[in-house]
């Protein structure tokens, strides 16, 4: 393990010392930085989630886990049992796209907003009944995208924020606790991003949240799409 992280260390060097003079600029500012991870796409036990699991608890890290309720399985309740470290949330509900041909998949909009909100309580009620009180209030919604009528009723289905991807200002009152840096690299290949990069965009995104007065920053993984480098 110690040639590893010595090796990526060495190819990183540039991206690392950017990230190590952010983390001074947050020092001087009096502030902590708070960097978090969140996996997507859950549904079952799979040794890829257990391989994630591993290394979470190897580093003390707590994971946020995005599960798509209308398929997860008990499996996955049984899993989660064991792993403390583990917090699940409400991802959609089936994951599955309505929007119109020729725009973003989104699973959460171009329906009535009742319809959806009703989903997502049915959603939020099956893991309820897996996971007690320790689901999370968070709405993670698939591909990162919901409609602004949606997210602004959000709480009258449970939940108390949301949490997508960048720092795009909405117009919706609902706290957001977005990630910023996606290890994977969907338009490449579906490949794990090399070391420097992620690290640059963690320096990068640092900044933005110094910048915002100490916002946290997330990590975005999905384990059943990672291969090595991820």
């Amino acid at each position: 393990m110690s040639e590893t992280v010595s090796e990526m260390m060495a190819e990183s060097a540039d991206a690392v010392q950017r990230l190590s003079q952010e983390f001074a600029h947050w020092r001087e500012a009096g502030l902590n930085p708070c960097i978090f991870i969140r996996d997507d796409d859950a549904v079952e036990d799979t040794p890829a989630l257990r391989r994630l699991i591993s290394i979470m608890k190897r580093h003390d890290c707590p994971l946020l886990l995005a599960v798509i309720p209308e398929p997860a399985a008990s499996s996955l309740a049984a899993l989660l049992e064991d792993h403390p470290i583990v917090t699940p949330a409400v991802h959609g509900f089936r994951h599955e796209n309505h929007a119109p041909f020729g725009e973003r998949a989104r699973e959460l909009g171009s329906r009535p907003v009742p319809l959806v909100l009703a989903e997502l309580r049915q959603g939020r009620k099956k893991l309820r009944s897996m996971f007690g009180e320790r689901l999370s209030p968070i709405l993670v919604p698939p591909w990162n995208r919901i409609d602004t009528d949606v997210a602004a009723r959000a709480e009258e289905a449970g939940f108390t924020a949301i949490s997508a991807h960048g720092w795009d200002e909405v117009e919706d009152a609902t706290p957001r606790v977005n990630t910023h840096v996606d290890i994977m690299h969907w338009s490449g290949g579906r490949v794990g991003r090399s070391h420097e990069w992620v690290f640059g965009q963690l320096a990068d995104n640092l900044a933005i949240a110094r910048q915002k007065g100490g916002l946290p920053v997330g990590l975005l993984t999905h384990h059943l799409s990672h291969d090595e480098q991820a």
